[in-house]
């Protein structure tokens, strides 16, 4: 539609009193001669042409041209391409794949006709986002359901990432509902869908199976503890938790299963299990006496019922390392006063070590009341591999037995010395003979006797956590109680201490010597400081009330921590013997889970080569090799692998070489489980996505029944007004090249009939 605008300079009411005030030009006569009608008429008509031009420029007119535009606008369709979508529990007791296919195939004619008004796309997801080709209202689905992961979240994510330049009509996701994903994929779906709130995108959820499986039984072995490292001839102990859903009254084998020399996997233990009403969850323990040193795979299983639908997760498998002979360990724990008992930290780090039978612990409380006790006949005979000296003062010993201890350490065995308020320099071993042995600097000037109450420039106030520290993007093996991220939110959520020995960073003992734990300070106060001592090794713990983490409920790594630091006192980590090496994080991954690994190589003596040159290479479950690229952090080199989709034993296999001559070769294995967390509990959750629907409900948002999907594309249709934009195409008349000459040329011929006719 076509019509004639104007757009006046200051209004119309400007416009009005200009021509008024003008108009009375019209009526002037020149004042020489008498002229003829003729001639003032002729002067006249060019003067109120000229006024009407300039009027008519002043109103400042347009033909405005208004015509309809479609809006370009895309409508996104999410199917589920997960392997819970494989669940016959749809509408007919349907695969819920299937009865999404007839969804989308009832829908075809909706959607091509929607596909003349807007643009159509479809991403297939699961883990990962797949675009799907469309033409002729149809989605070139893939066959079979086959992803390992429902990341729902992501897929979202992405999906936006990938359409953000577009104006996007509605979201419309078909699936099961059931978040099921793993770092880094899951990424809560209400944070994505609050981005299409925002923008106002509406997003339409169709749910496909049932909320609950209803009297399905199954029973899985739903978790599994093992020590990553063993001691050859000592019962190693494996822990693990049967959930049963169904199958009242019944009894079920649980077996523990142990890699023997030739590869094959040998029951070793049994238990058995009897379910009862109302009870989900079983814990078992067995057990295994390990005899030859070696890395081995062990299972832990319960037995598949007859007819049980689901049986991937029946078992769960870690490997475990067989290490040489135990651990012999001598605690010295000091009395706060002559005549007194030691604390509660004795007794709770006792009882964490003895809940591993490979830790032989000897325990001596030292009172003071028989100064310089002589435990030089003791230590020769016994040859203890550790020492854990607890708040002991230096006067506990006599000189001679602080000397064998010394020289023990020296020849190989580890010693830790423990936080407390006669440990170290207020203890008096400065000038002592484990002065050298100890990873800080201390002073006499730190001294102080049992008369005196502690120094506050020799203690920390609590309370406080301690906190791993990362040294070139590494975290000591002691410290190490969970993979990645988790491990810092593992030490940030135990309960804080009472306090601990102040140490300075500046006064380590050795260029060796490392700080390995910190405090939850300003300062970052080093509370584990770890150095070598000839063949030895030696660690400086400034707490001594880790007991509050066994009573506020974090037992297990009370007593993993205890173990971790034991073991490597000893020498006897994973690693220990051997010139390459690699550590895991862990041993027990999920599918398509990241696996970081630190590998290193040593010289002879045992000191670190850090330009060592590294091949690695993984070998997978199928028997192909995958080449990994380690990078260096420091002495040692880290590496990380990704292609784990497959369930099964990998192996990391590294070689290393040092100025062109062979070091050695090191392997590790690690298992990927083959639990299906898609089918393992594939109940379908419709109030998530109901729920996200309802966060754009302001838009038009909607959780609906699949049968609803064609009126709904009926409605989108109906829509299509909504995305059309009026164009309005202005042509101006008055700043055009005729106005100005016709203005220029009246005022022009008025001038020359003036100039004419001798009026000028």
């Amino acid at each position: 539609m076509t019509g004639l605008s104007f757009h006046p300079v200051g209004g119309f009411w400007l416009v009005a009193a200009v021509a008024l005030a003008l108009a009375p030009l019209l009526a002037l006569r020149p004042r020489q001669r008498k002229q003829s009608l003729g001639r003032r008429a002729a002067l006249v008509a060019l003067r109120t042409l000229t006024l009407a031009l300039l009027l008519l420029a002043m109103l400042r007119p347009a033909l405005e041209t208004r015509t309809a535009r479609k809006l370009p606008g895309t409508l996104i369709v999410l199917p589920d391409a997960s392997r819970s979508m494989q669940v016959a529990d749809a509408v007919g007791n349907k695969p819920r794949y299937e009865a999404m296919r007839q969804a989308l195939a009832a829908s075809q004619d909706q959607l091509a006709e929607l596909a003349k008004t807007w643009t159509i796309r479809g991403y297939a997801f699961s883990r990962d986002v797949q675009p799907l080709k469309f033409a002729d209202g149809q989605f070139e689905l893939p066959e079979e359901p086959e992803g390992q992961q429902t990341a729902i979240g992501a897929a979202l994510e992405e999906v936006l990432a990938r359409e953000g330049q577009q104006r996007l009509v509605a979201v419309v996701l078909l699936s099961d509902g059931a978040q099921r994903a793993f770092a880094p994929r899951d990424v809560p779906p209400q944070s994505a869908v609050r981005r299409l709130a925002a923008d106002g995108v509406p997003l339409y959820t169709f749910t496909f199976g049932q909320p609950s499986l209803g009297q399905q039984s199954d029973l899985r072995m739903s978790d599994m503890l093992a020590n990553d490292a063993v001691f050859a001839e000592t019962p190693a102990v494996v822990r693990g938790v049967v959930s049963a859903a169904g199958y009242a009254n019944q009894q079920f084998k649980v077996q523990l299963l142990w890699e023997t020399a030739d590869g094959t996997m040998e029951t070793v233990d049994t238990r058995t299990i009897t379910v009862k009403p109302g009870t989900r969850t079983y814990p078992v323990e067995l057990t295994h006496t390990p005899r030859v040193p070696g890395e081995y795979k062990v299972t832990l299983q319960v037995e598949t019922p007859e007819g049980e639908l689901v049986a991937s997760n029946n078992s769960q498998s870690t490997f475990v390392s067989v290490l040489k002979g135990g651990v012999k360990i001598l605690y010295l724990a000091g009395a706060s006063r002559i005549g007194g008992t030691p604390g509660l930290e004795p007794r709770f780090i006792r009882a964490a070590l003895a809940a591993h039978a490979d830790l032989h612990v000897e325990y001596e409380a030292i009172n003071y009341r028989t100064p310089e006790l002589d435990y030089r006949d003791r230590l020769r005979e016994e040859k203890f591999d550790v020492f854990l000296i607890g708040d002991v003062d230096s006067s506990g010993l006599s000189t001679r037995t602080w000397q064998e201890i010394a020289r023990a350490v020296e020849r190989g065995a580890g010693l830790a010395m423990l936080g407390g308020f006669h440990s170290f320099g207020p203890g008096g071993f400065a000038n002592s003979p484990l002065e050298k042995v100890l990873p800080i600097r201390m002073s006499r000037t730190e001294r102080q006797s049992f008369s005196e109450p502690p120094r506050d420039d020799m203690h920390l106030d609590g309370p406080l956590r301690m906190l791993p520290e990362v040294r070139n993007g590494q975290i000591h093996p002691i410290m190490k109680m969970a993979g990645g991220e988790a491990n810092e939110a593992l030490w940030r959520g135990l309960p804080p201490l009472d306090g601990a020995n102040k140490f300075d960073r500046v006064q380590l003992n050795e260029a060796t010597a490392q700080v390995w734990a910190i405090a939850d300070n300003d300062a970052r106060s080093p509370l584990l400081v770890l150095s070598g001592y000839g063949d030895g090794r030696a660690a400086a713990l400034a707490v001594d009330t880790t007991w509050h983490w066994q009573l506020e409920g974090f037992g297990e790594v009370h007593r993993r921590f205890w173990r971790q630091l034991v073991l490597w006192l000893a020498k006897k980590d994973e690693t220990a013997g051997q010139r390459v090496w690699v550590r895991l994080d862990q041993r027990r991954y999920q599918q398509a889970s990241r696996v970081d690994f630190t590998l290193g190589a040593d010289d002879p003596q045992g000191n670190p080569l850090p330009d060592a040159d590294y091949a690695v290479h993984v070998e997978k479950p199928d028997g192909t090799t995958e080449a990994v690229q380690p990078s260096r952090r420091g002495q040692e080199a880290a590496g990380s692998f990704t292609a784990t989709s497959a369930p099964g034993d990998y192996r990391v296999v590294v070689s290393a070489r040092h100025n062109g001559q062979t070091v050695g070769e090191a392997a590790a294995r690690f298992s990927v489980s083959d639990q299906d967390v898609e089918l393992d509990q594939p109940a379908a959750e419709p109030m998530l996505l109901a729920s996200l629907a309802k966060q754009t409900a302001e838009a038009g948002g909607a959780g609906l029944a699949p049968e609803e999907l064609p009126g709904l594309l009926e409605r989108l249709q109906e829509r299509a007004a909504e995305f059309e934009e009026e164009v309005v195409e202005v042509v101006t008349l008055w700043d055009r090249w005729p106005t100005l000459l016709a203005f220029v040329g009246l005022l022009s011929a008025e001038w020359f009939l003036r100039k004419r006719w001798g009026l000028v």
